[in-house]
């Protein structure tokens, strides 16, 4: 079969046709040896391990790292972290690894079982109810099995099958009060109870763990399994097709488990069973394109993944925990990167293949859209910290957590110059910050309009309040119904009607366009039109620092400390300019500063003073907004602005000419006209610009 053509239709959550996957279940054995979980080959990972050997990689000194700290383990008698809750506990591992690894190479290895064996005891340890990091006593017990005796492997074998009906109260899967998108289906990456409903990676790593070892869990181990044979390759896995490489609920909940964890329970089943079901995932289906995601969400003047939905800033050592386990030059280089962002080794020994050749994210396109999620990305280069990166997103709602911030936008050039209102809250004790009005949106204000979820949340005039909301996921809030790419400029436009009241809101889009050159410019036309002419119509933008306004050009500096980061890979600051040419005689306000960074909606009475939290002074720093109202009557607006990005020494924006209805003349090179009517388009020096996605040239399909 040909190449296939990957079209993405209106509704984007459903992905038809050829690429639509039933998977029929198949026969599995589990290994009957130990170990089982996460290493395929224990010689060749002694071998790699072994600093005389010339196939070890540099993975010695990863390993001399893990047994320094198994030999401090063993010298102080215990565990460190075994009985924190929200803590991996490394030396589990260091220590089950050590042990496996001296063993193979002839040398002493007990006392690295040992140190284990007495931390557990009687097995309480393992089994408390209250608060176990039972998926790594899963692992652990694993890797030192041939160091137990027939009694301890009963006995904590025994421990370990007490979990298999942890909130289910039925071992196997049920996803209950969940589904596969949900990350408390998964569990966390500390693989404790907390935030862990389903628990489904630490129970299958039980499950192989004791499969046939004579506790009285035996017959619960194998209803697990055969649940998780049949369920995850025909429901999971075309689940995770249609989500896509973004996990549902960012990296933010991501970064908290499903971004290490699923990786941990794929690849368990892979080393335990011989089944990949990495393999039965399409190219562009979770966790397989994920590295993809994760390296686009990094902002060049960082290495931090941005603050997208309730992402958290974090650099992506989540992800660098699971990356050897996906097997793909990418990921492989996010390996050999996270050696700067994660302290732990133990996954790199335990997983790494030195075959498999690292390749940095420099071949990526420069303009991406993850159709699952609706995320499109754009850059204008992956190797010069002082790049400029843009976000804008616009897709259906998979899980609960997900923010209400469809048709938001990021833009950064040494440093944020758009970023979403400053610091952070969480959804249910800060529910301004769980509103969509810190996001970059326009508003219908509606003064009747009621929000879920509205106990201390004023109308804020935006998008439908779904987060938290469960039934009939995925719920469509919006859809990108085009997507082109070019070395010269990436478009994206988007539908977000849905994503608003029905009763306020008669069409919501937005176009989204990124010119790349020596001097850069993004053009946004929003097009708006309310049920009722008394609905007013804003235009909302947040900017990390004081603008100044002259006529209707705003101009402000970048924050390179922005993101969190006193030290960061840029170099200076960067200028942008705002030109609003739509709609006419804007009223244009800027407000924020000390005392006003989190103001409710201006016509909103109720909501007319500071949100602040303590999480308001947390990064991202974002304390002014930008407030563009249209005066004009009717109940149709049409908001068309010109971003401009300059070094900071350059003064003054460069030339625009408005063309009617939504058009501009950029600086003699670019002509861009956007459709203020009909079908989202438009047309750029004068070629037409697409109006459908068609994305399959990021996946370089081949015969199947």
């Amino acid at each position: 079969m040909a190449q296939r053509l990957y079209l993405v239709s209106l509704m984007l959550f459903v992905v038809a046709g050829p690429f639509g996957m039933c998977f029929g279940q198949a026969e599995y054995e589990v290994r009957t040896t130990h170990p089982r979980l996460l290493i395929e080959d224990m010689r060749e990972l002694a071998r790699r391990c072994d600093p005389a050997s010339p196939e070890n990689n540099g993975l010695a000194d990863d390993y001399a790292l893990v047994k320094q700290r198994a030999d401090s383990a063993v010298q102080r008698g215990g565990i460190r972290s075994i009985t924190n809750q929200w803590a991996v506990p490394e030396d589990l591992m260091n220590c089950g690894i050590a042990y496996l690894v001296e063993r193979q190479m002839g040398h002493e290895a007990s006392p690295y079982a040992e140190v284990i064996v007495r931390q557990w005891g009687d097995g309480s340890i393992i089994s408390n109810p209250k608060g176990s990091n039972f998926g790594y006593h899963a692992i652990a017990y694993d890797w030192i099995h041939d160091a137990l005796t027939r009694e301890q492997r009963v006995r904590f074998g025994n421990a370990l099958g007490t979990w298999l009906r942890f909130f289910t109260n039925e071992p196997q899967i049920l996803l209950k009060w969940g589904h596969w998108e949900y990350n408390q289906t998964w569990g966390p990456t500390h693989l404790n109870v907390m935030n862990s409903r389903d628990s489904l990676t630490q129970k299958l790593l039980i499950a192989l763990a004791i499969c046939g070892e004579g506790t009285k869990f035996e017959t619960d181990a194998k209803t697990f399994l055969d649940s998780w044979n049949q369920r995850v390759p025909t429901e999971c896995i075309p689940a995770f097709n249609r989500m896509g490489g973004v996990w549902s609920e960012s990296y933010g909940h991501g970064a908290y488990g499903p971004v290490t964890v699923i990786p941990y329970a794929f690849h368990a089943w892979r080393t335990a069973t011989g089944r990949d079901l990495f393999k039965l995932a399409e190219p562009w289906g979770y966790p397989v394109e994920s590295p993809r995601w994760v390296a686009y969400t990094m902002m060049p003047h960082s290495e931090r993944t941005a603050w997208i939905d309730d992402g958290n800033g974090s650099r992506p050592a989540a992800f660098a925990r699971a990356a050897p386990m996906l097997r793909d030059g990418l990921s492989q280089w996010f390996c050999d990167r996270g050696r700067q962002w994660l302290g732990e080794r133990w996954q790199r020994v335990a997983c790494y293949d030195p075959s498999i050749r690292a390749t940095p994210p420099d071949r990526l396109p420069l303009g991406y859209l993850f159709p699952g999620a609706g995320h499109v990305y754009m850059r204008s280069s992956w190797s010069d910290p002082n790049a400029t990166w843009a976000f804008f997103g616009c897709g259906p709602q998979f899980a609960g957590h997900a923010r209400d911030d469809e048709g938001h936008f990021l833009i950064c050039k040494r440093g944020s110059l758009v970023s979403r209102q400053g610091g952070r809250g969480h959804n249910d004790s800060d529910h301004y910050a769980g509103g969509s009005l810190i996001y970059n949106i326009v508003t219908i204000f509606d003064p009747n309009e009621k929000f879920r979820r509205d106990q201390n949340n004023e109308n804020d005039g935006g998008l439908l309040r779904h987060v938290y909301e469960s039934g009939g996921l995925p719920r469509q809030r919006g859809h990108i119904t085009a997507f082109e790419h070019n070395p010269y400029y990436t478009y994206a436009a988007a539908d977000v009607t849905k994503g608003y009241s029905d009763k306020k809101a008669r069409e919501v889009t937005r176009q989204f366009l990124y010119l790349r050159g020596e001097r850069e410019y993004f053009v946004v036309l929003d097009r708006v039109e309310a049920s009722r002419p008394d609905f007013a119509r804003h235009f909302f933008l947040h900017v990390p620092s004081e603008p100044e306004r002259r006529a209707n050009v705003l101009a402000w500096l970048s924050l390179p400390e922005a993101d969190g980061d006193k030290a960061v890979l840029s170099y200076g600051r960067s200028r942008m300019f705002l030109h609003t040419l739509l709609p006419r005689e804007a009223q244009i306000v800027t407000r924020g500063g000390p005392g006003r960074e989190a103001w409710g909606h201006p016509l909103e009475p109720t909501a007319q003073y500071n949100h602040m939290t303590r999480g308001r002074l947390k990064p991202p720093i974002c304390p002014w907004r930008i407030e563009v109202g249209d005066p004009n009557g009717g109940s149709r607006s049409l908001f068309l602005h010109v971003f401009e990005i300059a070094d900071e020494k350059i003064r003054r924006p460069a030339t625009l000419t408005f063309m009617p209805p939504a058009g501009v003349d950029i600086a003699d090179r670019w002509q861009v006209r956007l459709n203020a009517t009909g079908e989202l388009g438009g047309t750029i020096n004068d070629k037409p610009l697409t109006t459908t996605v068609r994305i399959e040239s990021q996946y370089n399909l081949e015969e199947k």
